[in-house]
C-alpha cells in the first residue's frame, strides 16, 4: 500500500514537472500572453483537466520551480530539532536550499519571460517571497517549547531571508557559478559588518518593548548625558 502511494505520488510529481517545463518553453518561444492552456496540455500530452488538477493558473506554472524549492525548505525547517535556536535553523535550511540550488535552464527561462513583463514579475516575485516568509514564521511559531517571541521570530526570519535574497540576486545577476558560495559570502559579510560597524553604538544593553511601548529602546544609562 505504501509502495503504491509513493509510486502514485512520484507519477503525479513527474506530470506536474512536465507540465511546468512545457509551459515555460512555450512562454519563451511564443509569448506568455499568447500561450493557452490547451496548447500547454497538448504539448505535455495530458488533458486540460489534468493541467488544472496541478495548476490553478499560468502564473502557477511559471513559478512552479521556485515554489517547489520553497516547499522543500519548509519541510526541512519542520524537521530541524525543536530545541535548536531559530537563527541556527534558518541558516541551516536556507544554506541547504542554496546547496541544492536551482535548475539554471529553468531559471533562465523564467527570467526571459519576466523580462517581457517587469511589473508582473515584481508583483509575483514579491508575493512569492511574502508567502515563503509567512510559511517560515508560522513553522517557527508552532514549535513546541520555543521561547522566541513573535517579534524575534519575524525579525530573525526577515534578516535570514535578506541573506538568501541577496545571495540569489548576486548569483543570477552576476552569473556566479555557486549559489551556496554567494550565500556564505553574504552571511559572512553581514555578520562581520554588523559586529564591526554596530558594536561601538551598542555598548549599552538594549531592552525590547519597555513599559512605554517603545521597541528596542536603550536603557536609561545609555541615553543619559
Amino acid at each position: 500500500m505504501v509502495a503504491e502511494t509513493r509510486d502514485r505520488d512520484r507519477r503525479a510529481n513527474e506530470t506536474r514537472a512536465r507540465i511546468a517545463e512545457v509551459a515555460l518553453d512555450l512562454f519563451v518561444r511564443q509569448g506568455y500572453a499568447e500561450t493557452t492552456i490547451d496548447q500547454i496540455a497538448a504539448a505535455a500530452h495530458v488533458g486540460r483537466r489534468t493541467v488544472f488538477r496541478h495548476f490553478a493558473s499560468k502564473e502557477a506554472m511559471l513559478f512552479d520551480h521556485l515554489v517547489v524549492r520553497r516547499e522543500v525548505a519548509l519541510r526541512l525547517l519542520r524537521e530541524r530539532p525543536e530545541s535548536e535556536p531559530a537563527l541556527v535553523s534558518l541558516h541551516a535550511v536556507l544554506r541547504e536550499l542554496c546547496v541544492e540550488g536551482y535548475d539554471r535552464r529553468l531559471l533562465a527561462q523564467i527570467r526571459a519571460v519576466l523580462a517581457t513583463q517587469p511589473r508582473f514579475a515584481a508583483e509575483q516575485l514579491s508575493v512569492g517571497i511574502r508567502e515563503f516568509t509567512k510559511g517560515i514564521v508560522s513553522t517557527l511559531e508552532n514549535r513546541r517549547g520555543d521561547e522566541h517571541s513573535t517579534l524575534e521570530i519575524r525579525a530573525l526570519t526577515l534578516m535570514a531571508m535578506g541573506w538568501f535574497v541577496a545571495a540569489a540576486h548576486v548569483y543570477l545577476v552576476e552569473g556566479r557559478p555557486s549559489l551556496v558560495e554567494c550565500f556564505d559570502e553574504v552571511v559572512a559579510t553581514c555578520i562581520h559588518s554588523s559586529v564591526r560597524d554596530l558594536s561601538p553604538s551598542l555598548q549599552e544593553p538594549l531592552t525590547p518593548y519597555g513599559a512605554e511601548g517603545i521597541p528596542w529602546r536603550r536603557t536609561a544609562s545609555a541615553i543619559s548625558p
